[in-house]
């Protein structure tokens, strides 16, 4: 009987084994993703990011890591990321792998977790203009109200957040070791009190946590130098219902806060298998094509080309360069998802209202006034949907000027150029290879004369005047085929004429 008994007790101890081993199999097949933030945050980083993001949730991850090494960039941007964030239901991580500055603070502040390597940095978030300048107050009420709901939202001290952003504020450690925001007139009135209190981040600075104060202030979560030394730190716990990954420390601080029942470990994140998000081709060129050094070259060219078609009989290689540089400027814009296709469609019935002007209309009118409107109105929506508006405002400046500036360079140059010569004539017909003006009479005698139009007068074309082909010049209107005709005005060998009205 007792051989039975202990023959019946190794076998659960067996069997109990298997089932250990078989939950810890099932752990270690944790599932992780990494997107990267390594890039100036604007739209193309926006898009590649919240891709990523739908990627991981379509295979079932178990958690995402974004590895974070960036100086900032767009704020409108790195709201939109902050809110794809948000709305995954995947337990997120910031891997601060550096630098987490501006924008890059931001996003790691919404991610449920923030690990750092040692030496590396978080903070300085308030937004600058284009030259590095503080933009004004609202911009910054704005920015301050979106990163202390974000900290909020992590139960992070959403005081430490606001003071990244508002350099009007004290932030303080008290006695009891709590930090707080402190107006500057509240800072000198507790003060002289004699409370004591140490200045963590004084008026007039912009708060910047290293690694080790922000886990001294229990900003950051904890420290890392590589991904596998992180993903052994953590593991996927449910809380209250809701998935998050907690080190040791954090389940320990959550089964304190809500309970032991609310507090069940699934997963371990040690050994998962690591899935990177790749930036594709598609997404490498839309961060060539959308920055906007790029982005101001390929108009200037495009619109190069095209006023070298217009100056050139036919349609060639200008044109088409011209129009492949324009194509590429709009199309990496659309594939970030702003709309920019309306922004191009506008663009070339622009373009179309001007070749209208140029080669159906006399003189410069409505047409092309409404064609140049729709043209920089198209670029500046681009420019405005893709980056802030003042950066907006100097690029579109700048591919103006520089526009200019080429085709100005072009007019004056190409025409001795070999190149331009193969598109354009350039034969001279001068006197030493025969040829000869037209006539030498005076031209005076058609003055006040009547006649007939042969051909379309748009503006030039030939009339008869006196029983004679004359070539005649209208005044500016367009004058239809076989309308009567009055010469108002000669000057050498150009006769002026006006249509008569008919009684």
């Amino acid at each position: 009987m007792r051989r039975e008994t202990v023959l019946i007790g190794c076998v659960l101890l067996v069997i109990g084994a298997i089932f250990m081993r078989a939950n810890l199999s099932a752990q270690d097949n944790a599932l992780v993703y990494v997107v990267d933030i390594r890039n100036e945050i604007g739209s193309g980083l926006g898009t590649y990011i919240s891709d990523g993001i739908q990627v991981a949730e379509e295979a079932g991850a178990d958690a995402i890591v974004f590895d974070v090494d960036t100086p900032g960039g767009r704020v409108d941007s790195a709201i939109n990321i902050i809110r794809s964030i948000q709305d995954t239901q995947i337990p997120t991580i910031a891997f601060v792998n550096r630098q987490a500055i501006s924008a890059g603070a931001m996003i790691s502040i919404a991610c449920n977790q923030i690990v750092m390597t040692s030496g590396g940095t978080i903070g300085d978030s308030a937004p600058v203009d284009i030259q590095g300048q503080e933009v004004g107050e609202k911009a910054i009420s704005y920015i301050q109200g979106t990163i202390r709901a974000t900290a909020e939202r992590e139960n992070r001290n959403p005081d430490i957040a606001e003071a990244m952003v508002d350099k009007e504020l004290v932030l303080v450690k008290l006695a009891d070791g709590q930090i707080v925001k402190l107006l500057p007139e509240e800072y000198i009135s507790r003060e002289e009190a004699g409370e004591e209190m140490e200045i963590l981040c004084a008026e007039g600075k912009l708060l910047t946590l290293s690694t080790k104060q922000a886990l001294e202030y229990n900003f950051a979560d904890a420290q890392a130098e590589n991904l596998t030394e992180l993903l052994a730190q953590y593991q996927i716990v449910e809380v209250a219902g809701a998935k998050k990954p907690l080190t040791e420390e954090g389940i320990a601080k959550q089964q304190r806060e809500y309970g032991l029942s609310e507090v069940t470990p699934l997963k371990t994140l040690e050994g998962a298998r690591v899935v990177e998000v790749e930036a594709t081709l598609a997404d490498k060129i839309v961060f060539f094509l959308t920055n906007p050094l790029i982005s101001s070259l390929l108009l200037s060219l495009g619109l190069l080309g095209i006023f070298i078609e217009i100056r050139t009989p036919g349609f060639g290689i200008p044109g088409f360069l011209g129009l492949l540089c324009v194509g590429l400027f709009f199309g990496g814009h659309m594939l970030t998802k702003i709309g920019a296709q309306w922004a191009f469609l506008l663009f070339l019935i622009g373009v179309g209202l001007i070749v209208v002007e140029i080669f159906v209309i006399p003189g410069f009118g409505v047409a092309g006034i409404l064609g140049i409107t729709l043209m920089l109105g198209s670029v500046f929506f681009v420019f405005d949907q893709a980056y802030e508006f003042e950066t907006a405002v100097l690029w579109l400046s700048i591919s103006v000027i520089l526009s200019a500036g080429l085709v100005i360079l072009a007019f004056w140059f190409l025409p001795g150029t070999q190149l331009f010569q193969r598109f354009a004539l350039s034969t001279v017909m001068d006197t030493e290879m025969g040829y000869h003006s037209s006539s030498t009479e005076d031209f005076q005698d058609y003055l006040g004369q009547s006649g007939t139009a042969l051909t379309p007068l748009r503006p030039a074309g030939t009339a008869r005047i006196a029983n004679k082909r004359v070539d005649v010049v209208t005044a500016g209107d367009f004058i239809p085929q076989n309308s009567n005709i009055k010469v108002i005005e000669v000057e050498g060998s150009k006769v002026f004429v006006e249509a008569i009205e008919e009684p």
